[in-house]
């Protein structure tokens, strides 16, 4: 049962990173008031975190049917 609590956990946030990665306008505005920074390849680090996070979720429900 824990496994499908953080596997749900991980795809929601990996939800949330794709889509800052892919919306400039909403990412800009969240990391506005953020005191570090934002580097230009800010996107690209939202976009590989949210999909090693779905790609962990879907190994967490899967790990028994390949091992």
């Amino acid at each position: 049962m824990w496994r499908y609590i953080v596997a749900a956990l991980l795809i929601f946030i990996g939800a949330i990173e794709l889509l800052l990665a892919l919306n400039p306008r909403m990412r800009n505005e969240i990391m506005k008031n953020s005191p570090i920074p934002l580097p230009s390849a800010a996107p690209y680090y939202f976009f590989f975190a949210g999909l090693s996070a779905m790609v962990m979720a879907l190994g967490l429900i899967f790990y028994h049917r390949i091992f």
